[in-house]
């Protein structure tokens, strides 16, 4: 009997591929995600080492200046929030994506798993079929 072939073993290597694809893209958008993040975190810090500074500070101007860098903060981190907002959105796309790819695989390899237990059904009655026209041909010898 001839050895299994898959008729659409391309369309699995293709899903796979799409996969593999939707897998980077997720990770990129993660990444984008943990670097607004830590962004974030950086700009929380500067603003808590501003106010330690500023219970420092005696002279007026650098008050005023402390001030207008807290505005600075301020703004950066609204932006930052604007961004991580539009990232986690890009980040649940690439999610959607990922799980669609992972289920349009899953779905050949199964179908790919059905068909090799058929095939193999179908060579072991085969081979169950050919082993009795042998003994059945010995038999008739006798």
């Amino acid at each position: 009997m001839k050895r299994f072939v898959f008729s659409l073993q391309k369309v699995l290597d293709l899903r796979e591929f799409e996969k593999k694809q939707a897998e980077a893209e997720l990770g990129r958008a993660v990444g984008e995600e943990t670097r607004i993040e830590n962004s974030l975190k950086s700009v929380a810090e500067s603003r808590a080492a501003t106010v330690r500074a500023a219970d420092n500070m005696r002279n007026l101007s650098d008050l005023y200046n402390a001030n207008r860098y807290f505005a600075l903060l301020d703004q950066q981190k609204e932006q930052l929030l604007e961004e991580l907002t539009q990232a986690k959105l890009v980040t649940e796309e690439k999610r959607e994506a990922m799980r669609e790819a992972m289920k349009k695989q899953k779905v050949l390899e199964k179908l790919k798993e059905k068909r090799l237990a058929s095939w193999k059904k179908e060579a072991l009655k085969e081979e169950e079929s050919t082993v009795d026209d042998i003994v059945t041909g010995q038999f008739e010898r006798s």
